[in-house]
């Protein structure tokens, strides 16, 4: 079995020593791609929920933005409307 692996001459010897160079960079840069995916599939989820928290607080500052910029009656009767009450605002 180990008559195999024998190396008998010095070209021999360089052309393992290539092939185990290549092997070893080929198995290297598989991992770190496989790396990268796996990573890009986590960024992914991350930016979705980022987005939709975004998505959500830009609801809230338009309602802010509304509230800063209407008159007090306006805001008053919407209040009451909201509340269900019948009674005239002030």
């Amino acid at each position: 079995m180990l008559e195999i692996f024998a190396v008998t001459s010095p070209f021999t010897m360089v052309v393992l020593i290539v092939a185990i160079v290549f092997g070893a960079k080929l198995w290297r840069t598989h991992m770190l791609t496989k790396a990268r995916v796996g990573r890009s599939r986590e960024d992914d989820a991350l930016i979705g929920s980022m987005q939709s928290q975004i998505d959500r607080l830009s609801d809230r500052v338009q309602v802010l933005e509304r509230l800063m910029t209407d008159d007090d009656r306006k805001l008053a009767r919407e209040i009451d409307r909201l509340r269900g009450d019948d009674r005239p605002s002030i």
